[in-house]
């Protein structure tokens, strides 16, 4: 999937596996292949089509252009880590 963005212009969602527990794994790279963020971060284990999203982690900018996407729906439930509480995301486009 392709997504717009205000900074980066037209990027990838890269779809993957997170090594230690097999949880979603989403980043952003450029039309180069250049890293722009991870969407998601690994706090625990998680169902499949479910994320935490890397939300403090990137501006805000980047954070409404992927939202706006429609890659994904908010629950409503939200982790906690750290300082931080991070939104649950399911997704709700398929990716490659």
């Amino acid at each position: 999937m392709e997504i717009k963005t205000t900074n980066y212009g037209v990027c990838k969602v890269k779809k993957h596996k997170y090594q230690t527990n097999g949880n979603l794994a989403l980043s952003l790279v450029d039309e180069t292949g250049q890293p722009v963020v991870y969407i998601t971060t690994n706090i625990f284990p998680m169902a499949e089509d479910e994320f935490c999203a890397n939300y403090y982690n990137m501006g805000a900018t980047l954070w409404n252009d992927i939202v706006t996407s429609g890659l994904f729906e908010m629950t409503g439930e939200k982790v906690p880590s750290g300082y931080c509480e991070y939104p649950v995301c399911k997704l709700v486009k398929e990716l490659a």
